[in-house]
C-alpha cells in the first residue's frame, strides 16, 4: 500500500499506482529526491530480505525497479538510507544468513553502500573505503543527514548514527564526512538517552530529534515529550488505535511539503534470547523525546510529562503513546510521528499499532511577509498576507499612523509582478506596493517612534476585513520580551467600551505576527493604508498584469464605491535614481518616486518596455516591480 499526506491540508490520500509495484515488505529504506522516492531492501516475508530498488514517480505515481551496475548489497532489513547532495548512504542492517527461508540466522552488519543518484548518471553500487574506526554492527538504529549547505555540512556533508540493535541495545553516536570518508565517534556532553532501537530522528537546522523506540527495562526514562507534540485530527479519522496484529511503519524521511509512510516492522525473529544480556531481557517502548545539539555537541532533555503511555493521567492528548517501529518525517521545522507499534513489551503475544498522526513544533514560526491592501473604502480595510508553513493561526496588529510632520500620501492601490522572463505574470495579485506611506517613514514607523500596538484579532486565515480594533494595548511578546498574552479572538467584541472604529481618511499601519504552540514568533515588516474620504472613489481592484512583446498589460476593475462617475485612471510605475540607490542602507531604505506612465479613463493600459528599463525592482520577498493604480472622479 502507499499512502500519502498533504501536509498543507492535514488530509491523506491512496494515490493509483502503475509500474513495477514492490512487494509488501518491512523495514526498509526510503529517500526522497524532490519527486522521486527511492526505496531499498526490507523483510519480505519472515526469514526472507530484500535488496531490490524501486522508484517512485510522484509526478504521475510510477512505479520502476531499478538495477545499478555493480555488486549490490547483501539483502538485509533495519538498515539507514540516506540522501546527501545527490548520493544515497546505505549503511548496516539486518542480514539472513540461513540457507533455508523459514529459518533464520541473524548476521548484523556495519558495512557501507553509495549509489549516485544524479539525473542522467547511470546508476552504480559502490562500497567506498573509509578511514577511522568504524561503527559497531548495528540495525534499527536512526542516521540522519546533515547537508553540505547546512551550518554543520562542511564542504560536502555529514551522516549522524545513533544507536540501534546488536544483540544488545546502544546509545552511541558516530559521524561520517562525506567528504573525506572518515568515521569518528562523536564525544558528548550531557545526559546521553537512554540505549534504544526501532527509534526515529530527523534534522531540523542545527539540531537532530529523536523519539521513540525499544529500551531495556528497568530505568527509568529521563526525557518524554513536550505539549508541543500535536496530535493531527484532520482528514485522519479520530483517535482510534488499530488494534491490529500488524507492526507500524520503520522508515524515516525528509521532505518539503509532503510525507508518505508505506510498509511496516517487525523485531521477531532478529536476535535469540541467547544474544540479549540478562538486563536486556525485558525491554519496552517509549515516548521519550531528546534532542541532541550539534553546535554545543550536547544532548538536551525536552521537559514535559512522564509514562510510557504517553503521558498517563489524562496527558494522553498532550504527546504520542509510547512506540517503536513507527516512520518519522521532517517537513519544514515539524518533525511528523505515524503510527508504530504501541508500548508493550517484547513476549506479548496481542501486539497492537497505533493508528494516529502527530506532529511535534520545535520552534515559533517565522515572520509572514508584509501584510497588503486588497481593498479600500470609507470605514474598513480589507488586507491580506502570505502564509507561514508552520503557523496555526495569525495574530493582526494596528496602529494610528501619523506621519511626522506631512500628511500621508492618497490612498491608492496597485499589483507588484515578477521581474525577468517570468515578470508580470502573475494575476489578480494584491500589492506589495498599495502602502500609502514611503519607504523612510516605514522606517521611522520600524525604528519605534509610535510606542502601542493593539489588536485586531485572531485568526485562522491570511486575510482580514478591519472595521475596528481594541483599544487596549496588546500584550503580544515583542522581541527580547516575555510577555505573551493572545486575548481574545476579536478582543473589542467582549468589551465594547474598548473598541474603536477606523475613521474615515486616516491612515494605519499593520503588522502580522504567526502563532504556534511554541508561542508567537516575529512580526512582519510594517506595511500603511489608508482609508478612504467620502466623495472620493476608492482604489481599483482585481490587478491583472501580463507580459508581452511591446511591455506590461494592465488592467483592473472599477472602484466597488466610486462615489459618483469615474471620469480617468492614473498608472504609477516605481523608479529609482542610482545616485538614491547608492545611499540607501538597510536601517534607511531609499524613498521611492513614482512617474505616471497613463492616464486614461479605460481600465486598461500598457507599459511600455522602455519605461519598465527605469523601473525599481524591490526585492523584499522576490524580484517584483511595483505600479500605482488610482481612480478620479
Amino acid at each position: 500500500e502507499l499512502h500519502v499526506l498533504n501536509t498543507a491540508t492535514s488530509q491523506w490520500f491512496a494515490p493509483p499506482v502503475r509500474g513495477d509495484i514492490p512487494s509488501g515488505c518491512a523495514a526498509f529504506g526510503f529517500i526522497c529526491d524532490g519527486v522521486r522516492l527511492l526505496i531499498f531492501g526490507g523483510m519480505v516475508e519472515y526469514g526472507r530480505y530484500s535488496n531490490d530498488l524501486y522508484e517512485l514517480l510522484a509526478s504521475r505515481w510510477e512505479w520502476r525497479r531499478l538495477t545499478p551496475l555493480g555488486e549490490p548489497p547483501c539483502p538485509r532489513l533495519g538498515h539507514s538510507f540516506n540522501l546527501v547532495g545527490e548520493k544515497a548512504f546505505i549503511f548496516a542492517g539486518l542480514a539472513n544468513d540461513a540457507q533455508e527461508v523459514k529459518m533464520n540466522i541473524p548476521r548484523y552488519l556495519n558495512d557501507l553502500f553509495t549509489l549516485d543518484i544524479k539525473e542522467g548518471t547511470t546508476l552504480h553500487w559502490e562500497s567506498p573505503a573509509t578511514s577511522g574506526v568504524r561503527p559497531h554492527e548495528r540495525e534499527s538504529h536512526s542516521c540522519v543527514s546533515i547537508n553540505a549547505s547546512d551550518a554543520h555540512g562542511g564542504d560536502s556533508g555529514k551522516l549522524l548514527v545513533f544507536g540501534g540493535m546488536c544483540g544488545h541495545r546502544m546509545n552511541d553516536l558516530w559521524m561520517l564526512d562525506v567528504q573525506s570518508m572518515a568515521w569518528s565517534e562523536v564525544r558528548t556532553g550531557g545526559a546521553p538517552p537512554l540505549a534504544r532501537s526501532l527509534h526515529t530522528a530527523i534534522m531540523v537546522k542545527d539540531s537532530m530529534y529523536v523519539f521513540g523506540g525499544w529500551i531495556p527495562l528497568p530505568p527509568e526514562d529521563k526525557y518524554s515529550t513536550s505539549s508541543q507534540m500535536k496530535r493531527v485530527d484532520g482528514g485522519l479519522g479520530g483517535k482510534a488505535v488499530d488494534r491490529s496484529s500488524t507492526a507500524g511503519d520503520a522508515s524515516s524521511a525528509s521532505g518539503t511539503r509532503s510525507a508518505a509512510a508505506r510498509g511496516g516492522t517487525d523485531e521477531a525473529g532478529r536476535s535469540t534470547e541467547d544474544d540479549i544480556a540478562d538486563h536486556e531481557r525485558e525491554w519496552k517502548c517509549t515516548n521519550s523525546l531528546v534532542r541532541f545539539n550539534l553546535t554545543s555537541a550536547k544532548w538536551e532533555p525536552l521537559a514535559a510529562s512522564d509514562g510510557d503511555d504517553g503521558g498517563g493521567g489524562g496527558k494522553e492528548d498532550l504527546c504520542p503513546r509510547s512506540r517503536a517501529g513507527h516512520c518519522a518525517a521532517g517537513v519544514d521545522t515539524r518533525m511528523y510521528v505515524w503510527s508504530g507499534r504501541d508500548g508493550h513489551r517484547k513476549m506479548s503475544q496481542n501486539q497492537m499499532c497505533c493508528r494516529d498522526l502527530w506532529y511535534l513544533e520545535t520552534e515559533r514560526p517565522p515572520a509572514p511577509p508584509r501584510v497588503q491592501l486588497v481593498r479600500a473604502s470609507t470605514n474598513t480595510l480589507e488586507v491580506c498576507w502570505n502564509g507561514v508553513p508552520t503557523a496555526e493561526n495569525f495574530i493582526l496588529q494596528v496602529q494610528k499612523y501619523d506621519a511626522p510632520g506631512k500628511a500621508a500620501a492618497t490612498t491608492a492601490s496597485g499589483a507588484a509582478a515578477s521581474a525577468g522572463t517570468t515578470s508580470l505574470s502573475s494575476t489578480a495579485q494584491p500589492s506589495s506596493g498599495a502602502t500609502a506611506v514611503t519607504a523612510n517613514e516605514a522606517s521611522e514607523a520600524t525604528s519605534g517612534v509610535a510606542a502601542h500596538w493593539y489588536n485586531v484579532g485572531r485568526c485562522k486565515q491570511t486575510s482580514m476585513v478591519v472595521t475596528h480594533y481594541s483599544s487596549t494595548e496588546s500584550d503580544i511578546l515583542l522581541p527580547g520580551g516575555e510577555t505573551e498574552v493572545l486575548g481574545d479572538t476579536d478582543p473589542a467584541a467582549n468589551n465594547p467600551a474598548n473598541r474603536v472604529e477606523l475613521q474615515p481618511g486616516t491612515a494605519y499601519k499593520f503588522r502580522v505576527a504567526a502563532i504556534n504552540a511554541c508561542g508567537v514568533g516575529d512580526f512582519s515588516d510594517i506595511a500603511a493604508f489608508k482609508t478612504c474620504l467620502p466623495g472620493f472613489p476608492g482604489a481599483p481592484s482585481a490587478i491583472r498584469i501580463s507580459k508581452g512583446s511591446d511591455g506590461a498589460h494592465l488592467s483592473w476593475e472599477p472602484p466597488a464605491n466610486s462615489a459618483g462617475t469615474i471620469t480617468e485612471y492614473s498608472v504609477y510605475l516605481a523608479i529609482r535614481s542610482p545616485t538614491q540607490a547608492a545611499a540607501a542602507t538597510a536601517a534607511q531604505p531609499v524613498q521611492l518616486a513614482f512617474v505616471r506612465v497613463y492616464c486614461g479613463a479605460e481600465p486598461l493600459s500598457t507599459v511600455t518596455s522602455t519605461s519598465l528599463q527605469s523601473a525599481h525592482v524591490d526585492v523584499t520577498t522576490k524580484p517584483a516591480i511595483i505600479f500605482r493604480i488610482a481612480a478620479r472622479n
